[in-house]
């Protein structure tokens, strides 16, 4: 997931190959389901697309083929091109087939503090930007009723509603990332059912 708004894009290199598609991956922009890697120990590297300038490197990791993993790339202030890199672990252990998980990322550096309401119910409150690379709680995936969804981001300071997602269906058995991308120029909702 390249949610870095003021950076560029990036092409992503495993133990220095390269592994993202032809003309890498643009701001906003991600894969919509898992890729595949050899189970190994790979270093990271995200570099601006056609140059050999790092953007931020991951250290060296185990992938292991029992595990899933999702790479974030994501600025670290407002307006600022300085970013970071996150390598999460998506575990699937809890999930059973009659209910619908979901977890949310505030990936927008621009909002300082949102809550999140699922079809007018609050969810969760005050997420700060990128809070679960720090807080690994927030990478859990959480149980849902499968029904279809009304889903908002408000400002938590004023209640204001920042983006909406109107008639978003959550099946039994299926995973969800729900989150807020973009800047203070624009902020929309994704959601991204787990897919390989």
């Amino acid at each position: 997931m390249n949610q870095a708004p003021y950076s560029s894009t990036a092409d992503i290199y495993f133990n220095g190959t390269l592994v993202s598609a032809n003309g890498g991956i643009a701001p906003g922009q991600f894969s919509s389901q898992y890729g595949s890697v050899k189970p190994g120990v790979y270093t990271v590297d995200f570099k601006k697309t056609g140059t050999d300038s790092l953007l931020y490197e991951l250290a060296a990791a185990s992938y292991d083929t029992s595990n899933f993993y999702t790479l974030i790339l994501y600025n670290t202030a407002p307006k600022s091109p300085a970013v970071q890199a996150a390598r999460i672990l998506d575990d699937f252990s809890s999930v059973t087939a009659s209910t619908a998980y979901y977890r949310f990322f505030n990936l927008s550096p621009d909002m300082p503090n949102v809550d999140l309401y699922l079809s007018g119910t609050v969810a969760q409150l005050n997420r700060t930007p990128a809070d679960n690379v720090t807080n690994p709680i927030y990478d859990e995936f959480q149980p849902l009723n499968p029904t279809v969804y009304n889903i908002q981001v408000k400002d938590a300071n004023s209640d204001s509603v920042l983006a909406t997602l109107n008639s978003t269906a959550m099946a039994a058995g299926s995973v969800y990332t729900i989150f807020l991308e973009g800047t203070s120029a624009g902020v929309i909702l994704s959601v991204l059912p787990a897919a390989y």
